[in-house]
C-alpha cells in the first residue's frame, strides 16, 4: 500500500521533468518517449503503444504530432494497409541524441526508481 500523499509528489516530480523536457526539446513527456522508444527497435504503432501502456487513439495523436514536427515518418505496407512502420527522420535521430544529453536534477528516490528499472531491464 503506497502512500497517497507521496504518489502526489511523485506525479507533481513528473510534472517538472515535463516542464524541462518541453523547454529542452519542444516536446512532452509522451512524444519523447515515443521517439527513445522507437531507437529502442519498436518501429510500429501497436508495439510502441503497448510498451508506452497508451491507448491505440492517443498513441495516434502522437504520432501525428511528431510527423508533423518531421521527426518520424509512417509508411503503409505494400500487402496490408493496415501495417504502417516508423520511421525516424534525421530530425528524431539529432533529437534523440538531444533527449540523451538533458540534464534532469531528479530527487533521489526517482534515480533509484529509473536505476532499478534499467536493472530488471
Amino acid at each position: 500500500m503506497y502512500d497517497l500523499c507521496f504518489l502526489r509528489q511523485v506525479l507533481l516530480d513528473v510534472k517538472k521533468i515535463e516542464e524541462i523536457l518541453k523547454k529542452e526539446s519542444s516536446l512532452s513527456l509522451n512524444e519523447a518517449l515515443c521517439l527513445c522508444q522507437h531507437g529502442n527497435g519498436f518501429t510500429d504503432p501497436s508495439s510502441l503503444a503497448r510498451e508506452l501502456s497508451l491507448s491505440p487513439s492517443r498513441m495516434t495523436r502522437i504520432l501525428d504530432s511528431l510527423t508533423k514536427k518531421g521527426y518520424i515518418s509512417r509508411t503503409e505496407s505494400d500487402g496490408d494497409r493496415r501495417s504502417v512502420t516508423i520511421t525516424m527522420s534525421q530530425k528524431g535521430l539529432d533529437c534523440v541524441k538531444k533527449l540523451h544529453s538533458i540534464s534532469l536534477d531528479l530527487p533521489q528516490y526517482l534515480i533509484d526508481l529509473a536505476e532499478q528499472a534499467q536493472h530488471n531491464n
